[in-house]
Order: structure tokens, then sequence, then C-alpha cells
């Protein structure tokens, strides 16, 4: 059996999370979080205005 050469076999998700993907993550919780935000007052909106008539 050859030993292993960690020179050969590198590869790109051998350095663990890059900043991109951090950045991604980041953007997606902010992006989520604002969009439960808008939905839940939309829904809260709607009843408002059922409540009224």
């Amino acid at each position: 059996m050859d030993p292993f050469d960690p020179a050969l076999h590198y590869g790109p998700n051998d350095a663990g999370a890059s900043a991109l993907s951090i950045a991604l993550v980041v953007a997606g919780i902010l992006f989520g979080s604002w969009a439960f935000g808008a939905f839940s007052a939309l829904i809260g909106n709607y009843f408002k205005g059922k409540k009224k008539d």
C-alpha cells in the first residue's frame, strides 16, 4: 500500500469553511429572518383588517 502524501491529495475542501460560504450563510440567515418578519406582518395586517369588517 502506498503511503498517503497530503501534498498530492490536497483538495479545495481540505481547508474547511471558506469566507464565501460563511458570508452566504450569514446573508441567508439575515434574509430568512427578514422574510419571516415580513410574512408575519402581512398575516397580522390581514387578520387586523378582517377584524374591523
